[in-house]
């Protein structure tokens, strides 16, 4: 089973902002920001996206990456919605 996971979500979402604390969170040891669906990556990489890429080359990523909605993520880890962080301040 891949330790890698795909967090898509809107671009300005948060989450380059967030990203260490979910790759921490999902034991993942390296964070690919922006990812362009054709560089090849790696185990235990925390992905991030804007949308989902559409003709992605498969063996781009590992078998059995996890594809995670950003708001999904946020919520399994534990932390608080950027809604919930803006009403905070």
């Amino acid at each position: 089973m891949s330790n890698t996971v795909l967090i898509h979500g809107p671009q300005g979402c948060g989450k380059t902002r967030n990203a260490q604390a979910l790759a921490a969170h999902f034991g993942c040891s390296r964070i690919v920001d922006d990812w362009d669906g054709q560089s090849r990556i790696e185990d235990g990489c925390l992905v991030l996206i804007s949308s989902i890429v559409f003709g992605f080359k498969a063996p781009a990523l590992p078998v059995g990456c996890r594809f995670v909605a950003f708001s999904k993520a946020m919520a399994e880890a534990g932390l608080p919605s950027e809604v919930d962080h803006h009403e905070a301040a």
